[in-house]
């Protein structure tokens, strides 16, 4: 294999929004051998994915990360992450409301060479309902299933909370027009543990690297029937059934 060089190189993010899979996704890219993943780079995170700190000083740590890595200038941090490290790919995730800093939305869209791939739940009840279990939970992620927790659900917030994360993606799809970008969705990430496999093809060929399987070491933690997560299902299939997100319901 020949040395890698700016041209040879493959820049690419994950850009996504909450409770989509993100973090199974960053895991599985950075099992192959072809792919160096960070997480969330323009919070500070560093480039080495570790799990997050979530105790009681957590904004506090938070700043002091944006501060030591420079998050704070989002350009500067993108282009050495981008210029670091030794695989062929270099990518990391950008939620949407990071890129409410101009700056970081606008050096990603000048450099139209950055591949974009954009992540999405299809289901976007089961986003809405996955926000409202978080605080419910002592972690976000787990390496074994844990016990279910169910919650009450307010079709109208539901309902507007639909409306606004389409609008949210279009906008992005829109900004990102210009540049190469693959759709991947939740709903064809999970094969267990490993990225499925027809999902995994296409990243690597969309990325440019040799098929390999790809796998993370967490497990999706909410049951798949939003009955079992929602207590008041019926009053809350009855409003949506009435709206244009009537196939979400099961």
């Amino acid at each position: 294999m020949g040395q890698l060089t700016d041209a040879t190189r493959i820049r690419a993010v994950v850009l996504t929004t909450q409770r989509t899979g993100s973090t199974f996704l960053i895991q599985c890219l950075g099992s192959h051998p072809e792919i160096e993943c960070a997480s969330e780079i323009l919070i500070g995170e560093p480039d080495v994915p570790r799990p997050a700190y979530r105790g009681r000083f957590k904004q506090l740590v938070k700043v002091a990360n944006i501060v030591k890595s420079g998050a704070w200038r989002p350009g500067n941090r993108m282009s050495r992450f981008y210029a670091g490290g030794l695989a062929k790919v270099r990518i990391f995730k950008a939620m949407y409301n990071q890129l409410a800093n101009p700056f970081a939305l606008r050096y990603l869209r000048q450099h139209e060479d950055v591949r974009i791939l954009h992540l999405r739940r299809h289901n976007l009840l089961k986003v809405h309902v996955s926000r409202l279990l978080m605080p419910k939970r002592d972690r976000v992620q787990a390496t074994m299933p844990v016990e279910a927790v169910r919650i009450h659900v307010d079709p109208t917030q539901a309902i507007a909370s639909m409306r606004k994360a389409r609008l949210r993606y279009q906008r992005f799809e829109t900004l990102f027009a210009r540049h190469q970008r693959l759709p991947v969705t939740y709903e064809r990430l999970f094969d267990g543990q490993f990225l499925e496999a027809d999902t995994a093809m296409r990243i690597s060929d969309f990325l440019g690297v040799v098929q390999h399987p790809m796998q993370s070491s967490i497990v999706k933690i909410n049951p798949e029937s939003l009955r079992d997560m929602v207590t008041n299902y019926d009053e809350l299939a009855d409003a949506v059934s009435r709206t244009e997100f009537a196939d979400m319901l099961e």
